[in-house]
């Protein structure tokens, strides 16, 4: 179960990424006095100690410079990818917190939900039609596939499209959370039947978050997402109805 440090810790460090975020989007260089602390706290929805304490991690990264009556000034900005290790180091760090003890599937789950309709919202606001071809080409390849074969191909292109949507987000921290997430449920997500007609309405359901996308619409974005997640949700709700089979029989009192 998380501690209170680890939250604080998983909150600095979103702030952390986003501060990255901020760098390159405004194409800031080494030198560059970043926006003061308060206007930082209005900018991420968060208290003004929360960024405080942010800087001061990424100062201890060495990306920033935290001086006495001028503020945060860029450190270093040469290697852009920096910003995105620091994230998947932070991710992996998540990744022990949800493999630690005896997680509840259906938190999991929850969390999933909530992170995935913050990530399309956020997507849906960003939306450059020009950075929609690889989910466009995602959604294409998985309609391609006859829906009177199971494929293990399917369930991959899922996780793509959902981790591509992440990425559209432009947050790789939510990003590394969700890969280690979906890692989690896959097993789970893998036993459920994809039916014909599952596979057609899970097929219309990415269509419609697709369409929201292009259309710039967050809310109908999280709707959609909402929508598309519960079905798997419910799906696995279901299956804890049914006892578990026994030598491939359904113990007494099953539904036939």
């Amino acid at each position: 179960m998380s501690t209170a440090n680890e939250t604080t810790e998983t909150h600095e460090t979103n702030i952390v990424s986003r501060l990255g975020d901020l760098i390159a989007s405004n194409a800031l260089v080494s030198g560059d006095r970043l926006p003061p602390i308060r206007e930082l706290a209005v900018q991420f929805g968060v208290k003004t100690g929360a960024v405080r304490d942010a800087l001061l991690m990424a100062q201890a990264k060495g990306l920033i410079k935290v001086l006495p009556r001028v503020g945060a000034i860029v450190q270093s900005v040469a290697d852009p990818q920096q910003w995105q290790s620091i994230a998947e180091h932070l991710g992996d760090n998540l990744e022990n917190v949800i493999r630690q003890g005896d997680q509840n599937l259906f938190h999991i789950l929850e969390t999933r939900e909530t992170l995935e309709m913050t990530m399309v919202a956020k997507a849906a606001r960003r939306r450059d039609l020009s950075e929609l071809f690889r989910l466009r080409e995602i959604l294409a390849d998985m309609s391609d596939i006859p829906l009177e074969i199971e494929s293990l191909e399917y369930a991959k292109l899922d996780v793509e499209f959902h981790l591509e949507i992440g990425r559209l987000s432009g947050n790789s921290l939510m990003t590394s959370l969700l890969r280690n997430l979906l890692h989690e449920v896959r097993p789970h997500l893998d036993r459920i039947r994809w039916f014909k007609n599952r596979r057609a309405a899970a097929n219309q359901s990415h269509s419609r978050i697709y369409s929201a996308l292009v259309g710039g619409d967050a809310e109908q974005a999280q709707t959609e997402m909402q929508d598309h997640i519960r079905v798997a949700y419910n799906s696995l709700l279901n299956e804890m109805r049914e006892p578990p089979t026994m030598n491939g029989v359904r113990t007494a009192g099953s539904a036939s």
